[in-house]
Order: C-alpha cells, then structure tokens, then sequence
C-alpha cells in the first residue's frame, strides 16, 4: 500500500502565510480509499482497510484513535506506524531520490471538480534509475492545504518508521514554490472529491488523552486491518 506515493513520501511542514482553508476530501492513494478532513495544521486520515480506527494530528503531533471495549484509545508515534502495518510505511525502490524536471506540458485536466495543470516529472529513484511520469497539479487553496496536510502526516509517519524523508522534499518544496498542490499523479494518488468546507465539528479533536501503548498489542493493531 503506497499511501502518498512517489511526491507525499515526505514533507517538511512548511507553514504558508495568511489564512489556511480548510476542506474534507476522499482520496484514492494505490489500493486504498482515504478520508482526509483537514483544518488549518489539524488533519485526519480515515483509511479503507482499517476497521474502527483513524490517524490524527494535532499541535504537530501524530496519534492513532481506536475503539477498544466501546471507549476511544489514543496513542503516539509510532503506535500509529504499527497500526498500518510496517509495510505500509516500507519505502518502495520508485520512491524519488533526486527530481529532475517538473515542466508544464501546456495540457489541462479537471480532477475533482478542479482545473489544474498536466505537468511532466522526472526523477531518479531510491535504486537510481531514471523514471517519468505526469501529474495534475491545482493552484486552488483548499487543493494546495490538502497536499500539505497529507505531506505534513507522511513526514510524521515516515519518521515514527525511522525513514528519511530527504528524497522527497525537493518535489514539495517545488510545489510550494509554485503555489501548486496535487489533484492526481499516474495511477498512484487521485483526489475523488474535496469540499472546500469545515471538517464535521469534534472530528479533529482528541477523543481521550494519548496512553501509551504496550509492545506486546502491536500484534493486536495489525489485526484490526482488513486485507
């Protein structure tokens, strides 16, 4: 499962200026089906696969909520990690190392309701080969904070896995360069739908104080994952 594929592997939160917006989108990211509810530096990630569970950040942090006896359990770090599953967050041979070229190809494409441009990518992977490929990148607010609060999630998460998240941040920090954010990239990531309104209220708050989490469930958080 890729979830942010080769541009959201990492993000360096970077805190654009003025007001931030704030939407609920769902996002088709490899084979699963994401729920992202985001606002201002708050977001949560609701994933298909994982049943009474979600990831949330708040404050820069990172926690996984789960229902244990019908009362929410809240945990940090790398408890979140576990509850994907550590080859969730393994990284890929195609993950960028080094990015080449992002070029505007002069094409147009609607994702989601949303006109953006069609921008050809080259890159050097994790192994070193060349690859290419295009993506669809929108200047719109709410598309631009979408990009940044699943990239500001990976980099969390690729940090609780002990991963670097260097590769990537050249394609990001690009973006932000160009006021852009990402609709859609080949058949890895695609934004279905974004409302560019407030998140459902209560949903990006913490339901109980984070706990810690004992070794010996991590076994019990994989189980909660569908195949």
């Amino acid at each position: 499962m890729r979830w942010f594929g080769w541009l959201l592997a990492a993000w360096t939160g970077i805190v654009p200026a003025g007001v931030l917006a704030a939407g609920v989108a769902t996002v088709q990211a490899g084979d699963r089906t994401l729920t992202v509810s985001f606002d201002g530096t708050d977001a949560r990630v609701d994933v298909s696969g994982v049943d009474q569970g979600y990831l949330l950040m708040r404050g820069g942090k990172l926690y996984s909520v789960l229902q244990a006896g019908g009362r929410p359990l809240v945990m940090e770090g790398d408890a979140a990690a576990r509850l994907l599953g550590a080859r969730a967050l393994q990284v890929a041979p195609d993950m960028i190392r080094t990015l080449s070229r992002i070029e505007p190809t002069g094409a147009r494409k609607t994702v989601a309701g949303r006109v953006g441009a069609v921008y050809a990518v080259s890159y050097r992977d994790e192994q070193g080969r060349a690859r290419s490929g295009q993506g669809v990148l929108g200047g719109q607010p709410e598309v631009r904070e979408l990009t940044r609060a699943l990239g500001r999630m990976a980099v969390l998460l690729q940090t609780s896995a002990g991963q670097s998240p260097d590769g990537a941040r050249q394609v990001l920090d690009a973006l932000e360069a160009r006021n852009l954010g990402l609709l859609a990239y080949e058949n890895q990531f695609r934004v279905q739908r974004l409302a560019a309104t407030a998140p459902a209220p209560g949903s990006l708050e913490l339901p109980a104080q984070p706990a810690q989490l004992p070794p010996e469930l991590g076994q019990l958080l994989q189980g909660l994952r569908r195949p």
